[in-house]
């Protein structure tokens, strides 16, 4: 059996992809839904693209959660 070859047609690959579900309100889905189609995307694109922007973020900000020291409070005997 040989390998499917893309000749240039069709969608191009957006790379290695990895499943990630979760539950959500249900309004919350329809929000998505309804949004991810006004802007002429996939429900997928749209939380994907919305999760990139906080991981972004969150990212640049782990330093600051990783050196949190203990406050200096003074346990009461």
């Amino acid at each position: 059996m040989s390998a499917v070859i893309n000749r240039g047609g069709g969608r191009p690959s957006k790379g290695l992809r990895k499943y990630i579900g979760f539950r959500t309100q249900a309004k919350t889905a329809e929000d998505v839904q309804m949004i991810a189609a006004a802007k002429g995307m996939t429900v997928t694109d749209y939380v994907s693209s919305a999760v990139d922007r906080s991981l972004r973020e969150d990212l640049a900000l782990l330093d600051h959660f990783a050196h949190q020291e203990e406050l200096p409070i003074r346990i009461a005997s």
